[in-house]
């Protein structure tokens, strides 16, 4: 496989700036929203959790979105809150979300911890006309409109295995000198999340990666929640297993925008480390996370993996805005923003772009 290139645009002054099965969205509530008598449309923003890097950022895009449909005349209302980081629950996302079908929201926009336990909820608010867009995360493709796809599953996958490889090559691991690997998710619940690990067991077992090796997946794959506190504490767990030898790990991936972090985290802080020279560690995180790792020259940590986050919370405020209003459907072939231009829509699945690869060369050009 060839390096994956990125191109992104981005608007304004920024800086250079989970396609989870092609299933039809769903229908629920039909037509456009019921615009108050004022004209006001309503959209209520409802990310995994508050108070994260990454979140955060998405958070900017939303607020973007809303700026730049109020600057064009428009009458938006944005609504935004969703679980601190040590309470990130399907239930507290519920909780929200009753709130807002009873105060009658025209659009919902939501990170999914659990895709199919919120999905009875965001059917509910579907039958009673409120527009429903999920991002980052799906839920069931029936419970929603339209999915705002952050980056394919199998573009995630390649990106992450390619880098990785590449490091390990380059410090003597190949076909006559396997690496065994390691990953850290979050939940099991996490159907992006999960299908980034499913592709990337599938790359493992391919003629060009067989030599990465995850040996066992009920102990070399972790699960340590959206805690911080846990999550340090399982990459800490993890950082100790590494090192040269059949018998540890040579390669680390964290497939969460705290994991990743959390990995090149502990391995400052561990006082007894395998050398640099010996391991990979890499993963999904935002730039500013891994800024000060991916520069250190006595981190192994050199490559992250993401998307541009802002123009995701703005296309999932775009997305359910335009749906809203009537100016998409689940069955639109595209949408167009005045940031990002044409967007494609497939199934119900817009489609943000491919993968960001944040290196020494780059990672500095970002601001979240």
């Amino acid at each position: 496989m060839k390096k994956r290139v990125l191109a992104v645009i981005l608007a304004g002054t920024m800086a250079a700036g989970s396609l989870l099965g092609c299933t039809k969205a769903g229908q629920g509530g039909g037509g456009a929203a019921k615009v108050k008598d004022d004209g006001t449309i309503t959209i209520a923003v409802l990310p995994k959790m508050k108070g994260e890097n990454y979140w955060d950022a998405t958070k900017n895009g939303a607020e973007e979105a809303v700026e730049e449909l109020t600057a064009a005349g428009k009458n938006v209302k944005l609504i935004y809150d969703g679980p601190p980081q040590d309470q990130a629950t399907n239930q507290k996302q519920v909780d929200l979300l009753e709130g807002w079908i009873a105060q009658g929201v025209d659009a919902i926009a939501v990170g999914c911890v659990d895709a199919s336990a919120i999905s009875p909820t965001l059917k509910k608010a579907q039958s009673q006309g409120i527009k429903v867009v999920t991002y980052d995360t799906d839920a069931e493709p029936d419970a929603r409109d339209l999915y705002v796809c952050s980056a394919s599953e199998t573009g995630m996958a390649e990106a992450l295995v390619e880098n990785a490889a590449a490091e390990l090559q380059a410090k003597g691991y190949g076909p006559d000198n396997p690496a065994n690997v390691a990953m850290m998710g979050q939940t099991k619940t996490d159907v992006n999340i999960e299908a980034w690990k499913d592709n990337i067991l599938k790359l493992l077992e391919t003629d060009e990666y067989n030599w990465m090796k995850l040996q066992d997946v009920e102990s070399d794959i972790y699960y340590p929640g959206a805690d911080e506190v846990e999550v340090q504490a399982q990459a800490a767990t993890l950082i100790s297993r590494m090192g040269k030898g059949a018998d540890k790990i040579q390669c680390a991936f964290g497939n969460t925008s705290m994991t990743g972090p959390a990995l090149a985290s502990q391995y400052e802080a561990a006082s007894d480390k395998p050398s640099k020279d010996e391991i990979v560690l890499t993963g999904v995180a935002t730039p500013n996370a891994v800024k000060t790792y991916v520069l250190d020259e006595d981190n192994p940590f050199k490559v992250a993996v993401l998307w541009n986050c802002m123009d995701l919370g703005y296309l999932a405020v775009q997305s359910a805005y335009q749906l809203a209003v009537g100016d998409v459907t689940a069955d639109s072939a595209e949408i167009t923003t005045e940031r990002l231009g044409t967007s494609a829509i497939e199934e119900g699945i817009v489609q943000l772009g491919e993968p960001l690869v944040i290196t020494k060369d780059n990672v500095e050009d970002f601001d979240y």
